[in-house]
């Protein structure tokens, strides 16, 4: 199944430093929702993840377009970031 899963460029250094989004891992099943969804939030960035069909469960309202799982999402080998580690740098140094 193809989602989306909206994020923020924080959270997605989180997920190249840990290889990983930990669950339960959100996602919406139709990309107009995705984008209402990251305007309202201001989440910037977008995903298109493949979620596994038999494991998907979906999230009660939201149009029946919200969908979760509840197991690591492995995220490095999908955006090729197998070998980087992001540092965070502070303002004051």
């Amino acid at each position: 199944m193809i989602v989306w899963h909206v994020t923020s460029i924080t959270r997605l250094a989180r997920y190249i430093n840990t290889g990983y989004i930990l669950p339960p891992v959100r996602a919406w099943t139709d990309v107009r929702e995705a984008e209402r969804f990251s305007k309202q939030t201001g989440r910037q960035i977008i995903l298109r993840l493949k979620f596994p069909d038999d494991r998907v469960k979906r999230l009660p309202g939201h149009k029946g377009k919200a969908v979760y799982l509840d197991e690591p999402y492995p995220i490095r080998e999908y955006l090729g970031a197998e070998k980087y580690v992001l540092v965070k740098r502070w303002a004051h140094e």
